[in-house]
């Protein structure tokens, strides 16, 4: 008689040469796919069909590592303080970089404006000033992403109901069931390539809801060069700054 397959750890560990990855795995009778959770916290949770081999578990995550560094990257981005920001720090802003300029201004209320290369932000005290910079961003986003989704939303031949900036801590951008976009407002800090192919990403979703051939075949129609973006978002992802 044949014995009954171990059931699956509920955690394992993947090793490599420069790094690891702890992950926990989560064994169901009514699952017939295997899915990968990243939660806010920066755990990986693995939802596995029971009966299978912890060798297919390893091979499905070490699969879906670029995509686990591109999202803690985000997570890592969102968390209070990631960098100090000081005057004379860099800030990226659609390929280009602004110089920082902070001016403590006791009593009054934050406000940053654009100066040519000059990011100037005058807050209270330095420590109000993340904030002040974060709001710039997303008023910037809102201009300039709302601008490429009129623009490639005649392209794609759906438009979306409303256009949000959000500080999403795992996704770059989001289509919702209703036909609503939202993007992650730290695009801004990317190239426009990058940000252009998010906003074709999500457009095509309102026409595909799912990730099968026919979506990527929907995104390769307008930007068929959606693989060296999508590679270079995931780069850009690992080397957020603010």
């Amino acid at each position: 008689m044949f014995g009954r397959r171990a059931s699956l750890p509920e955690r394992d560990v993947l090793e490599w040469p420069e790094a690891s990855l702890a992950y926990r795995i989560r064994e169901s009778r009514r699952r017939r796919t295997l899915s990968l959770e990243l939660r806010a916290d920066g755990s990986v949770h693995v939802a596995v069909p029971r009966g299978l081999r912890l060798a297919e578990v390893r091979r499905f995550v070490e699969s879906r590592r670029a995509w686990i560094d591109g999202k803690r990257a985000l997570l890592a981005a969102a968390a209070p303080r990631r960098l100090p920001l000081e005057s004379g720090a860099c800030l990226p802003y659609l390929g280009t970089e602004l110089t920082l300029r902070i001016e403590p201004h006791p009593g009054t209320r934050s406000a940053c404006r654009r100066e040519q290369d000059t990011l100037r932000v005058r807050a209270a005290q330095v420590e109000f000033a993340p904030r002040a910079i974060e709001a710039w961003y997303r008023r910037e986003a809102l201009t300039h992403a709302g601008a490429r989704v009129a623009h490639f939303a005649a392209l794609v031949g759906r438009a979306p109901c409303r256009l949000s900036i959000r500080a999403q801590r795992t996704r770059w951008g989001s289509c919702s069931a209703r036909g609503s976009i939202s993007l992650n407002w730290r695009l801004m800090q990317a190239t426009p390539a990058i940000l252009d192919y998010v906003v074709v990403h999500e457009l095509c979703h309102l026409l595909v809801p799912n990730h099968s051939p026919r979506f990527w075949a929907e995104v390769e129609r307008v930007l068929p060069d959606y693989r060296e973006r999508r590679a270079a978002l995931r780069q850009f992802g690992r080397s957020l700054r603010f």
